[in-house]
């Protein structure tokens, strides 16, 4: 490698989404297997990884700000410092950003995570202009025994149960940079969920972009339910599974009655379902209406009446009219959420989307978003408030600068940093990782209040 030194320190900065997070957890893995040390300071570091989020509109921005940030990190020691772009942008957008940012010193797409060492110890250029035309759908799937350094808290991580997605939504461009659905064996996750029980993980958040396609490829019509009894019956597993990203009209009776009688398994239900209106979503190319939601709903919490439910939604898709609008907010004000997302519309290339016209006005859907979102608050609180006298499992994670007397942590139908918190009254003394009961004694939109309980 033309006689250079490797660089020895490296930092990595992760945007986007968990399956984000769980590639750069990889990418360090791989450079801390092959010698690496890994850093949280850039200051202290020789190599910088930006892991890109493509998504949307913002995450690019987002993703591109991280770069030019980076290469000025870069010229502070232009001889002794090396930026490397990482990730979904690099997939989607990788002869483009090559052209545009000379100064990056290297490139790797989401099948390029086996080559993390080559590209970071090679001179700029240099084994990396030969891997970016296979930038279009990624084809790569990784196992448990790929080297791994996560970054979550030592007490939960995210698993990553397949990659890509063969859903079909009109404003998503994933599956041409993520590529078709493709699940990781049962035999392959038990293992990780074996490794994280090792090593005192206590919540696994099982991710992908279609958690209910999983086994498809593997030749499993409806293979999630048979994923949740084996993890269950697993010999060693970390106590809290959740999942995330359920696709609606893909929860069969099955699934139900697995989450229904599991003893590992969280009372969560995480559904994103973006609109209402059946226009919409006919539109969006998703399925179902607003009546069959609630009938999704209906039959969730018959079978699991004390879950936490997170949804989202996008507002401004194209044509959206007031009164759909407004069928999505008579919907939401209706329906047991205890969190959803509410995103704008961003308008994609090569997405179904892209050939309609992108009419509704930036301001339309700011305000679209604003009355949504406080819509969601005010259902959220209504459910929260149904919890007060209840006893509940909360994983505690710390203490809140604010509230030194007080722990801070997550009832079981809380997910990481997207669904809020509880926070327990004299608990600062309380272990981080540690399970322990409470009972509620106050509510507010997205938060709870209680107090330590045997009960």
């Amino acid at each position: 490698m033309s006689g250079v030194a490797p660089r020895k320190r490296v930092a990595l900065v992760s945007l986007g989404c968990p399956k984000n997070q769980v590639d750069s957890e990889l990418i360090l893995g791989r450079l801390r297997a092959d010698g690496y040390e890994v850093v949280n300071d850039p200051d202290f570091a020789d190599t910088l990884v930006i892991n890109t989020c493509a998504f949307i509109d913002n995450a690019r921005a987002e993703s591109v700000e991280a770069l030019i940030e980076a290469a000025n990190w870069k010229q502070v020691d232009a001889a002794g410092r090396r930026v490397i772009a990482a990730g979904c942008l690099v997939q989607r957008h990788g002869d483009e950003l090559r052209r545009e940012m000379p100064e990056i010193d290297g490139w790797l797409g989401l099948d390029d995570i086996g080559a993390t060492t080559q590209v970071t110890s090679t001179p700029q250029g240099i084994g990396t202009v030969k891997r970016l035309p296979s930038s279009g759908p990624a084809r790569g799937l990784f196992t448990a025994s790929d080297p791994r350094t996560r970054l979550s808290p030592p007490w939960s991580a995210y698993v990553k149960i397949s990659e890509g997605c063969d859903q079909q939504c009109a404003f998503c461009a994933i599956p041409t940079f993520r590529g078709k659905n493709r699940s990781r064996t049962l035999d392959d996750l038990t293992r990780e969920l074996s490794q994280l029980a090792t090593e005192g993980v206590v919540e696994a958040n099982l991710i992908a972009q279609d958690s209910t396609g999983w086994g498809r490829d593997l030749g499993v019509s409806d293979g999630l339910p048979a994923l949740v009894r084996a993890f269950d019956q697993a010999e060693s597993a970390p106590d809290w599974i959740r999942i995330h990203y359920l696709y609606p009209g893909r929860i069969s009776d099955a699934l139900i009655d697995a989450l229904a009688n599991t003893r590992r398994f969280v009372e969560y239900i995480d559904l994103p379902l973006q609109h209402a209106h059946p226009s919409v979503l006919r539109r969006m190319k998703r399925p179902g209406n607003a009546e069959t939601y609630r009938r999704h709903f209906e039959q969730l919490q018959r079978a699991l009446p004390a879950a936490g439910i997170r949804s989202g939604f996008i507002v401004g898709f194209p044509g959206e009219t007031e009164e759909e609008f407004q069928t999505l907010t008579d919907f939401v004000a209706d329906a047991p959420l205890d969190a959803a997302g509410v995103f704008t519309y961003s308008h994609e290339e090569s997405t179904g989307a892209f050939a309609l016209i992108d009419d509704v006005p930036v301001e339309v859907k700011l305000e679209r978003k604003q009355i949504l979102e406080e819509l969601v608050s005010d259902v959220a609180f209504s459910r929260a408030q149904r919890r007060v006298g209840t006893a509940l499992d909360v994983l505690i994670e710390g203490i809140d600068d604010d509230l030194p007397d007080a722990a801070v942590g997550r009832w079981r139908g809380q997910a990481p940093d997207v669904d809020g918190r509880v926070i327990v009254k004299a608990g600062a003394a309380l272990k981080p990782g540690s399970r322990v009961r409470v009972e509620i004694t106050e509510a507010a939109p997205f938060e709870l209040t209680g107090r330590l309980t045997t009960r």
